[in-house]
């Protein structure tokens, strides 16, 4: 005897006419021991589950809830959706903090170069950092070490800008900047 199937579900599985639905479901995946609700798929597709939205989600979540014994495979499949879903936001939040974290290093490794960089060149200039330009402006002799060139320009002491010369600085730009900007800082790319 053949049925004529009217509708398909969204596995492509006809959906049994109306005089049979409610009724055991006679595809292989059921084998005649599941009932076929009404627009409820024995499976789901896995784009269809990555489509929804939370509370699209949770609305097929109830509604296979109700016929979780007879639709055990769709129910665990709505289960292992919500399940994926926490696990990425658990990662990306892990990946977020070890990012953070990797920042807060960096930056805490850049602060004390710049300060070992400092201490060094007041030791080689016995404390002559500034030219007369510098000292009427009232710069901060650490602002040399990171602010643009044409500062160092404009307030370096010729000491200063001599040990620049053998002694690059370690600016942001070379510190937290592209591969090229590093490779530059690295050479020893000089003043002037």
């Amino acid at each position: 005897m053949t049925r004529h199937y009217a509708v398909r579900d969204q596995l492509g599985h006809y959906v049994a006419p109306r005089d049979m639905r409610d009724h055991p479901c006679p595809h292989l995946c059921c084998n005649w021991k599941r009932v076929h609700p009404e627009n409820l798929p024995v499976k789901l597709d896995r784009k269809y589950l990555r489509s929804l939205s939370p509370s699209e989600l949770e609305i097929e979540l109830g509604q296979y809830s109700n016929y979780a014994d007879q639709r055990e495979h769709g129910f665990m499949q709505v289960l292992g959706e919500i399940d994926r879903r926490e696990h990425s936001e658990k990662l990306a939040t892990a990946r977020k903090a070890r990012a953070r974290e990797r920042r807060l290093t960096r930056e805490s490794e850049y602060k004390d170069e710049v300060y070992r960089q400092w201490l060094m060149a007041e030791n080689a200039t016995n404390g002559f950092m500034l030219n007369k330009a510098g000292q009427r402006a009232d710069i901060n002799e650490r602002s040399l070490f990171t602010g643009p060139e044409s500062r160092v320009r404009a307030y370096a002491s010729p000491e200063l800008i001599e040990w620049f010369e053998h002694h690059p600085r370690p600016t942001r730009a070379s510190w937290f900047g592209s591969s090229y900007s590093r490779r530059a800082h690295l050479a020893g790319r000089r003043i002037g």
